[in-house]
């Protein structure tokens, strides 16, 4: 059954006390089977939200759920010396890292996924660094430090533990930059401006990356969302209601017929 009449459909308006303060839409849709209305917040997505970063760790949950404990795990940190330039030492962390994973003393790693986190300046710059599980033999942490500073030229600080017996140490290196404790903590006092320069340096990157035999075993693509009520998966758009937070009015997109255009 698809239902085509849903111009003039009634909802409830919601409240932005209903909502995390970084919400100030939701997108209203509903089931082309029996009807359900369902609505979707609209979330900023800033990295440095722990609002947003909570949801973000939920679906990475998902994502890596397969491999809570990789065989023969390790865990494996690389830092940079700092840097006022943080895009370069983002590059560099990636860059560095790919050929590492070439070089002679991994060649036993059969594949692993890293997490690269970035925290706030000192008075010497940006700190990044790479916190990754690997799964293969051990590796001598000199011998990981003499390739490291091969590579980076700069930077010869690593750690490496054993993580077999660890548990869920794939949601912990993902916490570093999904946990919304760790990011209320990590930014906390952070003035605006310093938060928007890491937003500009991170957008479309992907801070979370599986490599080697990891990308078999990683969820790319989620189910689609179902139906609570029949399970179908194919929805109406039916329209966007604004939280005007500043005027305290509640108008859904089924009052803004005549507005042009409405509010975004």
């Amino acid at each position: 059954m698809v239902r085509k009449d849903v111009g003039r459909v009634r909802l409830k308006s919601v409240s932005e006390e209903d909502f995390s303060s970084c919400v100030d839409s939701v997108v209203w849709i509903m089931c082309e089977e029996c009807g359900y209305k369902h609505y979707v917040p609209i979330r900023c997505g800033r990295r440095t939200c722990p609002e947003c970063a909570f949801y973000r760790f939920l679906e990475m949950k998902e994502k890596y759920k397969r491999f809570k404990n990789p065989r023969n795990a390790k865990f494996l940190t690389l830092t940079l010396i700092r840097s006022w330039d943080l895009e370069d030492l983002i590059e560099r962390a990636i860059d560095c890292f790919k050929k590492l994973r070439r070089r002679k003393i991994f060649r036993k790693v059969k594949g692993g996924f890293y997490s690269i986190e970035v925290k706030p300046p000192t008075a010497e710059g940006w700190f990044v660094h790479i916190h990754a599980v690997i799964s293969g033999p051990f590796i001598p942490e000199g011998k990981i430090s003499e390739e490291w500073i091969d590579l980076t030229g700069d930077s010869y600080v690593v750690k490496i533990t054993d993580a077999r017996f660890r548990k869920n140490i794939v949601y912990y290196v993902l916490g570093y930059t999904s946990n919304k404790a760790k990011i209320k903590e990590t930014w906390k006092g952070v003035p605006e401006w310093r938060k928007e320069k890491f937003e500009e340096a991170v957008k479309n990157r992907r801070l979370i990356q599986p490599f080697g035999n990891f990308f078999g075993i990683v969820y790319e693509n989620p189910e689609p969302f179902k139906c609570p009520k029949c399970g179908c998966t194919e929805w109406i758009f039916l329209g966007i209601e604004h939280i005007e937070k500043e005027e305290r009015e509640r108008k859904t997109i089924f009052e803004w017929v005549e507005a042009d255009p409405p509010p975004a």
